[in-house]
């Protein structure tokens, strides 16, 4: 009986142990390292901002040239709203990624278009008949229409220099 218990012991461990082994769930540490790998690599590679907005400002953009022959109307508004949404997260990727010294040309391209922007709401242009002349200072809003496809243009040049 001596001889059994300790035989016994063996054997039970020997079991034990080629069942651990053979475990085919991963293991939770490895599993977490690597993903936190992944993520480091992909947090480590800026962003490709002319890629990435690029449909966003042609989406936002698509018609506002048209829509923006009359200043005064409320579709031109609401394109103008659109497009300057989508140049202010453009904005907020570019500060993320070094700013003006990265992307000089489009720091400045959207300068213009955010000053065409409060030129617009400070001759409140929207509803108001005398913004349709030709003449009228709300016609600066070509910088915004006109802007947004130049905004793509810019971004991929600052990321080619």
């Amino acid at each position: 009986m001596h001889r059994t218990i300790p035989t016994l012991t063996a054997a039970l461990l020997l079991a034990g142990t080629l069942a651990a082994c053979s475990d085919s769930s991963p293991h939770p540490k490895p599993a977490k390292h690597s993903a936190t790998a992944k993520a480091s690599a992909a947090a480590a590679k800026p962003k490709n901002l002319a890629d990435a907005y690029a449909d966003k400002l042609d989406a936002v953009s698509d018609g506002s040239a048209a829509d923006c022959q009359s200043p005064s109307s409320t579709t031109c508004s609401n394109d103008l709203g659109a497009i300057m949404v989508v140049v202010e997260d453009v904005q907020k990727d570019i500060d993320a990624q070094g700013g003006a010294v990265a992307y000089p040309k489009s720091t400045k391209q959207i300068a213009k278009m955010r000053a065409a922007q409060q030129e617009y709401e400070d001759n409140a242009c929207e509803g108001d008949p005398t913004a349709d002349d030709p003449n009228s200072d709300c016609w600066g809003i070509v910088a915004i229409t006109i802007g947004a496809p130049t905004l793509t243009m810019t971004l991929g040049t600052d990321e080619l220099s």
